[in-house]
């Protein structure tokens, strides 16, 4: 689990560095899986991870769709080496300060254990969703969504470009 957070925050650094569309695009669904797969093994239930999946991937076919045909013939360029190193010294300090960090929530996680040891029943499994600690990452779908849906709505209504209505 700590690998894919470590990998999804890679790829958030070098996510703005992209200039291709396609590139931008295949990075943001292979975050969108991590992010996936994190938040359904941490939460009881997987239909939340799924759903963000599904929502997403859509969002990006429509996006993929657009992109392509706006920038259809454009060169794709490597990083250079400078910017790969100055990313992974970038993430090496991340790291270390997540770990000082991480061992100070250790006292929070034993409040979380007790839910966890409970009989699974629908009420607690929701509260178990819910949680302090997990909050940040509900908060984090919940922008991702609704910026997914409010890009996607201004894409489509457009009278002018390549996806006018006629």
């Amino acid at each position: 689990m700590m690998m894919m957070m470590m990998i999804s925050m890679c790829m958030s650094i070098i996510l703005p560095l992209m200039k291709h569309p396609i590139s931008m695009g295949s990075m943001l669904i292979v975050q969108t899986i991590i992010i996936s797969m994190i938040s359904s093994m941490k939460f009881y239930s997987s239909w939340y991870s799924y759903i963000l999946f599904i929502t997403i991937i859509g969002g990006m076919m429509v996006m993929f769709m657009y992109m392509s045909s706006i920038a259809s013939n454009e060169k794709f360029k490597m990083m250079s080496m400078k910017k790969i190193t100055s990313i992974m010294i970038m993430l090496t300090i991340f790291m270390i300060t997540y770990k000082f960090y991480y061992t100070t929530m250790n006292l929070e996680k034993l409040n979380e254990t007790k839910l966890f040891f409970m009989e699974f029943e629908e009420i607690k499994s929701t509260s178990k969703f819910m949680y302090l600690n997990k909050m940040n990452l509900t908060i984090m779908m919940m922008i991702i969504l609704l910026l997914t849906m409010i890009s996607i709505t201004n894409i489509t209504s457009s009278y002018e470009g390549p996806l006018k209505m006629k």
